[in-house]
């Protein structure tokens, strides 16, 4: 090996010798060939002119030159082929400088240029002007992580003002600086810098040329400085990216965001691996996205304010499956989307895939090369965690909520609570519904649908003694007024309509209600409840003058239908119908109407009882000829 190394050095220097004894200053040489051999005995570059001007022992003017670098090892591998119009060679310093054109062609690589230096020593190329670099590898699955099996690679393109191309046993270093740009089929890249490591080539028999090489060889890029990217639908911005083609891998950092069909993402950081992207948040700020196709969540109804979406949550998860696209935001997310803000612990939006170039086609879908960076058109969003909903003045909570924007609906579970109005009105039961305008409440055996609504007067007798509860002949001390407790309604089911002048409450299925003075059953009741306009928060003090002013729920109307009963301090009422007017302070029972109190028992068609009063009028039936009656209680004979 030694005398190998040797012999290839002495053959070198006699070259040398040989070539400058033959060539007088300015003289030009016909066809030289010029080697160059590293002290391991191998070639390291190989220069060709097709014509020669000696200037000195120091340089050398050549014309059509053709320089052949080596990997200068064992492997004796073609790294790649300079061609230019003239160059000058610094034989000392072992480097070649020109103001003329160049080409470059590696195992996978063509590089053109204006203006170019080579250092034989450190394998370092500098094209100072008009750079085009041309890659046999498409790259424009960098940003979505969409495989590109059975597609023929396409062709990547860069331009730049400069590049610096650095040769090592283990990779080339391509960097280019000054407006670069970057196209690879869909993929549009610009950036002030990149950086792109591809492979060397393994041994001699790779080969140098467009067809010589993997396809595969280029394996990372860094981009850097005012980084944009366009593809399809997609346009992303970040100071830093950086992407490792093999492993599916990219990084964005630098306040980076994409912007892509239906959704606005940004972060601290993205990172994509195999087609699941990360976003993550900072101390300074949460992750983001902006849906536009959310519908309001779909509880907003057609006249939403915004059909805008914003989630904030401190991670967003972004994959694909068979059914579609999956968003999951996870820590402290918050919602909002026009009136309404929400949080809660976790968030998933499930959205289907969109025909790329097309959301809105009823075509079949293209491939889709968008991957999990295009939301499409929201299906569902699943909220889990303490679930916290507002909207105009109601608030709703439960353990787990599930929208469905299309349908414009919304299901509540887990201890499901609507407030309305500050907590005036407070809804509960086992499972909601919302819709826009409505909301539903379902119960089951152990946990039964409960509202709780504002107080309303006492509508029984006014005077409260033992007189009315057990006669006049037991009269003692009298008895203290029932106090004012909010009216509570338990049922099996309700459904709460909202209307501009008032809150319609529809209870069904053994209904119970319990209030001041006031005790009921039924089997269906309806609630009308309507805000008024109070001073401040003193609640029943109608407004005046300039003073602040708020809004206080007001029971208006109360209907009850089938098999009524009415229990209040001395009397029960029974009938098929009673009307509760609390602003009147007037009860109206119908259909076989009964009041039964200690004075006796009083049957009747329909039948009108009066707050605060010992009366009643009593009406029969005219169609039926059934007339009103009155059932005293029996007479007990005096004591001799």
């Amino acid at each position: 090996m030694l005398f190998k190394s040797l012999l290839r050095s002495t053959a070198c220097l006699l070259f040398v010798c040989a070539l400058q004894a033959q060539m007088a200053p300015s003289a030009p040489v016909q066809n030289f060939r010029l080697p160059s051999f590293g002290e391991n005995g191998y070639t390291q570059w190989v220069l060709q002119g097709g014509k020669g001007i000696y200037d000195n022992e120091t340089q050398i003017r050549i014309e059509e030159m053709a320089l052949r670098v080596y990997s200068g090892d064992e492997r004796m591998a073609l790294e790649m082929t300079m061609d230019s119009p003239a160059a000058t060679l610094l034989t000392k310093q072992k480097r070649a400088i020109s103001e003329e054109a160049i080409t470059i062609v590696g195992s996978n690589f063509k590089v053109s240029g204006v203006g170019w230096s080579w250092d034989g020593d450190s394998k370092e190329i500098e094209v100072k002007f008009d750079v085009v670099v041309e890659f046999t590898q498409g790259m424009e699955n960098m940003l979505t992580g969409a495989p590109n099996e059975g597609v023929a690679p396409e062709v990547t393109e860069i331009h730049s003002r400069s590049l610096r191309l650095k040769t090592t046993k283990e990779a080339y270093h391509f960097t280019f600086t000054d407006s670069v740009h970057a196209v690879s089929g869909e993929m549009d890249l610009k950036s002030e810098l990149l950086v792109a490591i591809a492979d060397a080539p393994e041994n001699k028999a790779q080969g140098v040329g467009v067809n010589g090489g993997k396809l595969d060889s280029i394996r990372q890029l860094i981009a850097s400085d005012q980084v944009v990217i366009h593809q399809a639908q997609h346009q992303l911005k970040a100071g830093h990216a950086e992407f490792m083609l093999r492993e599916q891998t990219a990084h964005f950092r630098g306040l980076p965001q994409i912007e892509t069909d239906g959704a606005f993402i940004s972060g601290s950081t993205i990172d994509r691996h195999e087609g699941i992207v990360v976003v993550k948040g900072s101390a300074s700020g949460r992750a983001q996205m902006i849906v536009s196709k959310a519908g309001g969540l779909g509880i907003m109804g057609a006249e939403a304010l915004s059909s805008e979406t914003i989630v904030l949550s401190e991670v967003i998860t972004m994959l694909e499956d068979a059914s579609g696209r999956q968003f999951l935001f996870e820590g402290s997310v918050d919602v909002l989307s026009g009136a309404l803000s929400m949080n809660s612990e976790t968030l998933t939006l499930f959205a289907e895939k969109t025909a790329q170039g097309n959301s809105s086609s009823t075509s079949a879908p293209t491939p889709d090369k968008a991957s999990s960076l295009q939301a499409g058109e929201v299906k569902r969003v699943l909220a889990t965690g303490n679930v916290r909903i507002e909207e105009e003045g109601r608030l709703a909570t439960a353990d787990q909520v599930t929208f469905y924007p299309i349908e414009e609906r919304a299901e509540l579970e887990g201890q499901p609570r609507i407030d309305v109005n500050e907590g005036e009105v407070v809804v509960t039961g086992d499972r909601m519904e919302l819709q826009p305008g409505i909301a539903m409440a379902h119960g089951r055996l152990k946990q039964r649908v409960k509202v709780v609504l504002p107080e309303i007067q006492d509508l029984g007798y006014s005077d409260f003694d033992k007189s009315v509860a057990e006669g006049p002949e037991q009269q003692t001390e009298a008895v203290p007024r029932p106090l004012s407790i909010k009216t509570v309604v338990q049922s099996e089911t309700l459904r709460m309509i909202e209307e501009p002048e008032h809150t319609l409450f529809r209870f069904s299925d053994t209904v119970s209600v319990s209030g001041t003075n006031l005790d009921a059953t039924c089997e269906r009741l309806e609630v009308t409840a309507k805000p008024v306009e109070v001073i401040g928060a003193q609640k029943g003090i109608m407004k005046s003058g300039s003073e602040t002013i708020e809004s206080s729920m007001q029971v208006e109307l109360i209907e009850a239908y089938n098999s009524v009963v009415f229990k209040q301090i001395g009397r029960v009422a029974t009938g098929n119908k009673a009307t509760i007017l609390p602003l009147k302070g007037q009860v109206v029972l119908e259909g076989d109407a009964v009041v039964t109190d200690a004075k006796g028992k009083v049957t009747g068609h329909r039948m009108t009882l009066f707050q605060g009063q010992r009366r009643a009028i009593v009406e029969g039936d005219r169609a039926s000829g059934k007339r009103a009656t009155m059932t005293l209680p029996e007479m007990k004979p005096k004591a001799q």
